[in-house]
């Protein structure tokens, strides 16, 4: 785990890193409507969304020199973690393919504030690309990488523990989910990714499990 700074300046970072996250997801989610793909608002959201996702993730890597335990590359990493990084991506998609079976019988509402189901296939592409290369990376850092680097350093049970359901409530709210029943499939969703970050102790476990479900959901809408 990481070597930390104060307490009210890793808060004030993650409060900014929130601020960027949940602001992106809003942006994307004016770009893509039913009617069709605003080009002029999506090269924006790319603009923003890409800068955003760069400063996130080279913070994240300039804090993980000062690990005590650094994670190893991603292929050594993979190969020692295949079974349980394996159980992961098929209990994610396993709750997208159940959560996407009740909508399409009617047992389940559609989601508010979830992708949108458009004719035009440039909707489909746009939300494709924004959910893999920039909302996905971003809530990743958000609700584990520096969650956990943050809050949670001392590797004891209690704090996995408490660690894992408090990441799992961030992901389900940073999703900006438009009902109660969606905000508990993101924190279940958000229980895996933590599971994953704990066990490998290695976040790019977790955002391959993380891409992996974002893109079955995408297809899936």
């Amino acid at each position: 785990m990481r070597v930390g700074e104060s307490q009210s300046t890793d808060f004030t970072r993650y409060l900014i890193w929130i601020v960027f996250a949940v602001g992106t997801l809003a942006l994307k989610n004016i770009v893509a409507t039913e009617k069709g793909l605003n080009n002029t608002l999506a090269a924006v959201f790319f603009i923003v969304g890409l800068f955003l996702t760069f400063l996130m993730v080279r913070r994240y890597l300039r804090e993980r020199n000062s690990f005590v335990d650094n994670p190893d590359g991603f292929v050594e990493s993979l190969t020692a973690n295949i079974g349980f990084v394996a159980l992961m991506v098929i209990l994610v998609c396993a709750m997208r393919l159940a959560v996407s079976y009740l909508q399409v019988t009617g047992k389940l509402p559609q989601f508010v504030n979830d992708d949108i189901a458009s004719s035009d296939q440039k909707v489909f592409l746009f939300n494709l690309v924004a959910n893999v290369l920039i909302i996905t990376v971003q809530q990743q850092m958000v609700q584990t990488g520096f969650f956990f680097n943050y809050f949670f350093r001392k590797s004891t049970s209690g704090n996995a523990i408490t660690g894992v359901i408090l990441s799992g409530v961030i992901a389900g709210a940073i999703t900006l989910p438009g009902s109660v029943i969606q905000f508990f499939m993101n924190m279940a969703l958000g229980w895996c990714m933590a599971l994953t970050y704990l066990y490998t102790k290695d976040e790019k476990m977790a955002m391959l499990v993380a891409i992996i479900s974002a893109v079955v959901g995408t297809i899936l809408i």
